[in-house]
């Protein structure tokens, strides 16, 4: 039971955050994206995408965010009004981030990008 969970959370983040270059290759093997003579030289690369630094950075982020508030609940601190304060800070930062990543969310997770302009064409 708690291996058909393991297995049910990699498949999800390998299909999320991983596959999209898998499918664009089946695309160009299956003649579903036609690629353009001026491909690559005059036109864009549609496999080309700039990520911006959010896309770096707010996984960071959040993992040291909550690595902290971790460290801050379970490590006492010198006095109470201090162990509340850090807390509050490294949880809001925490929440935060991944608010952020919520709303953003699209930016993170690589999509096929050959399929889906040929579909709308």
């Amino acid at each position: 039971m708690l291996q058909d969970g393991w297995n049910s959370a990699i498949r999800y983040l390998k299909n999320n955050f991983s596959d999209g270059f898998r499918q664009d290759s089946l695309d160009l093997f299956l003649g579903n994206h036609i690629v353009d003579e001026l491909e690559g030289t005059v036109k864009t690369c549609p496999l080309n995408v700039e990520r911006d630094l959010k896309f770096y950075a707010l996984p960071v982020v959040f993992l040291v965010a909550f690595a902290m508030f971790t460290f801050t609940v379970l490590l006492p601190g010198e006095s109470l009004t201090e162990q509340i304060g850090t807390i509050l800070f490294w949880g809001g930062a925490s929440i935060t981030s991944l608010i952020t990543i919520y709303i953003y969310g699209d930016d993170f997770v690589d999509l096929p990008k050959l399929g889906e302009k040929d579909k709308e064409v």
